[in-house]
């Protein structure tokens, strides 16, 4: 019986590790992920998001949820997005696959 109950457990938190691990994994490490000087912004700013990788089509759709996509800045995986409001901000930090979000220079 006990071996029943262990095995569900493990099931059970394999599953929710599916389901919820890059969102914890992106909150537990989005801590300085975004520059000190946008967390005090008050109103949509310009920021310029880093990737440690090359973006695909999808990351490149699902970071114009957060801002409206602007092109690259210097690089394939630096891209501008414009008018990013502060709660959204702290959203992109949380993304597990976003390195850094740097104010547009």
């Amino acid at each position: 019986m006990r071996g029943a109950w262990l095995r569900l457990l493990l099931g059970a938190t394999l599953i929710l590790a599916c389901l919820f691990g890059q969102d914890v994994a992106g909150w537990a490490t989005s801590g300085g992920k975004v520059a000190p000087a946008l967390l005090e912004a008050k109103a949509p700013v310009n920021v310029v998001v880093v990737l440690d990788f090359t973006p695909e089509r999808f990351h490149n759709e699902r970071l114009a949820l957060y801002g409206v996509f602007a092109g690259r800045d210097k690089s394939v995986n630096r891209i501008k997005l414009r008018q990013v409001s502060p709660e959204k901000l702290r959203q992109l930090g949380n993304l597990i696959w976003v390195a850094r979000v740097e104010p547009i220079r």
